[in-house]
Parts: C-alpha cells; sequence; structure tokens
C-alpha cells in the first residue's frame, strides 16, 4: 500500500511493507511529480528487497556528500561546492544518479550558459558532479562516472577553466609596492612622537601589511598558511617554516625556506601577549585578509593588475631566475602536488627568456651593419691621409 498527502506545502510519501509504515519527503509541490517520486521510492525497496544496488537520486547521494565528505575538505573548496549543489540540485537533484548521462549533462550546461555562468564556472559545477560520484562509487552505490568522459569531451568545444595567470612582480615593482605599504611614509617625527604617547594595543594595520608582503614575497606561502602561521612553527635561526597537514593545501606538510628578506621582516615583528599569531589585529585575531591595504598600497605604487596570490608567483620566479634552483626543489618548497603543475605553472618564464635573448640577438645584429660602415670609413679616412 503506497499514497501520497500534503504536509503544508509540501508532499510527502506514505508505504506500507509488513507491518512497518514508511515515510519520506518527496520534496515537491505538484502533486504529479510526487506520484512519480513515490514510484521511484517503491522501485528502489523494491530492488533492496532482492538485493539489488538501492538506487538513489541526486538529492540523495547530494545529502551524504554534504555531511561526510565536506567537513573533510578546506572551507572555501567546501564552499564552492555549496554553490554548485545548488545549480545542481535544481536541473538534475530529482533524477536517479545511475540514469544521468551525456543528454542530462548537455542540458545542464545549457541551461547554466541560459542563466549567464561563463564556461569555467560551469566546469566547475560539473567538477563537483564528478566530486559526488566517487563518493557514490566509493561507498558502492553507482559502478562508473560519467561526467569524466563527458569534461574531456566539452573540453575541446570550449567548456574549459581560464587561462593561468602568469602576472608576477618584477624587482622594481617590489620595491614600490613594499614602500607603499609601509606606514613610514607618511610619517614625520612628530607624528611618530604623538602615537609613541597615546596607548596602543598593537602595531598598526599597514605595519603589519608591510610585514606581510615581503615575507608573502620571501617565503611563497598560501595566503591561508600565512594568515593561519603561528610562531610554533617558524625557526627563524633556521630560516624554517613548518606547515603541518592539517593547515596544507591537500593534507601534504612541509618545511618552507625563509629568503633573507622574510626571515628580517618576521624578525621585527611585534608578538602578542596573548595570540601565538604571527600576522594578528590589535587584539590579536587572525586577518581573514589584507586586500583593501594591498589595493591601496598597490594604486599608491601605480602598480596595475595585481592580486595577492601574485606575490607567491613572484616568489618562485625569483627562485627560478635568481637563486638557481630547479623545478624540483620550487614544487617542494611551493607544495605544489607534482611536478607537472610546477612546469605548467612557470612555463611563461621560459618564453620570457628567449624573448629576451631574441631581443638581445637583434640588438647586436642591428649594431653590426654601424659598426662595419664605421669601420669603413674609418679605412678610407687614413688611405686619404697616407695619400
Amino acid at each position: 500500500m503506497a499514497s501520497i498527502y500534503r504536509r503544508g506545502k509540501t508532499w510527502w510519501g506514505r508505504i506500507q511493507r509488513g507491518n512497518k509504515e514508511y515515510r519520506e519527503p518527496l520534496e515537491t509541490r505538484s502533486q504529479s511529480v510526487a506520484r512519480k517520486r513515490l514510484t521511484q521510492w517503491i522501485d528502489r525497496l523494491d530492488a533492496a528487497a532482492w538485493g539489488e544496488k538501492p538506487r538513489v537520486t541526486l538529492n540523495e547521494i547530494a545529502d551524504r556528500f554534504t555531511n561526510e565528505h565536506l567537513p573533510n575538505i578546506r572551507h572555501q573548496s567546501a564552499r564552492r561546492y555549496g554553490v554548485s549543489l545548488i545549480h545542481l540540485d535544481r536541473e538534475l537533484g530529482h533524477l536517479m544518479l545511475d540514469s544521468i548521462g551525456s543528454a542530462e549533462l548537455i542540458a545542464f550546461e545549457t541551461s547554466r550558459r541560459a542563466d549567464g555562468a561563463a564556461a569555467p564556472t560551469i566546469r566547475r559545477d560539473l567538477a563537483c558532479l564528478s566530486s559526488m560520484y566517487g563518493f557514490a562509487i566509493e561507498r558502492e552505490i553507482v559502478d562508473s562516472n560519467p561526467v569524466s568522459a563527458f569534461l574531456k569531451r566539452a573540453k575541446k568545444r570550449g567548456l574549459r577553466e581560464n587561462e593561468a595567470r602568469t602576472r608576477y612582480l618584477k624587482k622594481p615593482e617590489e620595491t614600490k609596492l613594499v614602500a607603499a605599504a609601509s606606514p613610514r611614509r607618511t610619517e614625520t617625527d612628530e607624528t611618530i612622537r604623538r602615537r609613541a604617547k597615546k596607548k596602543h594595543k598593537g602595531p598598526r594595520n599597514d605595519a603589519m601589511l608591510e610585514a606581510a608582503i615581503v615575507v608573502a614575497i620571501g617565503s611563497g606561502l598560501r595566503l591561508r598558511e600565512q594568515f593561519d602561521l603561528t610562531w610554533d612553527y617558524v625557526d627563524l635561526p633556521g630560516r624554517l617554516i613548518r606547515i603541518p597537514g592539517e593547515r596544507a593545501k591537500g593534507k601534504r606538510s612541509r618545511d618552507v625556506v625563509l629568503l633573507d628578506s622574510a626571515v628580517e621582516a618576521l624578525s621585527a615583528l611585534p608578538r602578542h601577549f596573548r595570540s601565538k599569531l604571527v600576522f594578528w589585529h590589535r587584539d590579536g585575531a587572525r586577518f581573514r585578509h589584507l586586500d583593501r591595504g594591498f589595493k591601496a598600497a598597490a594604486t599608491r605604487a601605480g602598480i596595475k593588475d595585481v592580486r595577492w596570490h601574485d606575490l607567491r608567483r613572484t616568489h618562485g620566479c625569483r627562485l627560478l631566475q635568481d637563486h638557481g634552483w630547479s623545478m624540483e626543489m620550487v614544487q617542494a618548497q611551493l607544495g605544489h602536488q607534482s611536478i607537472k603543475q610546477t612546469e605548467k605553472a612557470y612555463a611563461f618564464l621560459e618564453v620570457e627568456q628567449r624573448l629576451a635573448r631574441a631581443d638581445n640577438r637583434a640588438g647586436h645584429e642591428s649594431e653590426r651593419p654601424a659598426a662595419a660602415k664605421d669601420q669603413k670609413a674609418n679605412s678610407r679616412t687614413n688611405t686619404n691621409r697616407t695619400a
């Protein structure tokens, strides 16, 4: 015996099996949709009774995915998955997980494009769905993941991530940015004396900003790693920072070597009497970011198109260009998952190097005709003098 009934504005299903009654929200206000979902529910119960794998909807696996998987990943990734799950639930949530194929995925892509979503956004939504299938495969709910093959085909027709960013700071830009971030840029002797007379709970935020920029370029730490950093993991005499697995991307711990500039900046930082954080507000609290001050400093320095993550990329460029590090060493320093990731991230440097050498050669070649002409003229002059 099975029936549907309304509870508030939503339809519910009720099934009687033996002496036990089952109830489940059908999550719809439409009576016709509720009857279809009741039939699907009955089919799943029958399959389970015969020892078959129980069929589940995307909505059902999304609930388990949210409760069991998302708490184990980074907060930022979990939040991004949460946004994708809203769109996946709206378009595909009512479908059985094992019934979703290329036709349904194309329909989802088409709908998201109609909403104005960009290709990289849609690709991230589908990556979230692919992760859900991986979650379901591990629990033997489904046998295959249709999204992986779909993404490979979709990439060929333009559904791909944006081109990798290659912006990094040249040395003159770095000097200007650090100077523009410094609290000393506007302070006179009189303002310093006034500040000394007042009771302050800690350094000004722009003093922390200056140090944070220098440390970011001198260590290559990710933003979260840098602002989560406590003095327990800093070894200034050894010029090392230890990043524990629970704070690192991918849960991979590593040791980060500090360049001289970072050691100097960290050595000058004041410590809070209560908080162990390296970078802190006046009350000892953690910075979420320093974007506002960073953008203001970049504007004062006249530097365009620069983001905080570009400081990490600048560190990698310095290691390769100035310190002669190998790609393998840079991979370990930055915590990349594979050497391919590092090579792909810094491949643009090789192009820059080739262009620079081509420009140098062109300059030398342009100088040769002029030099030959001068030499010929000098030869004629000497001949005339001899005559």
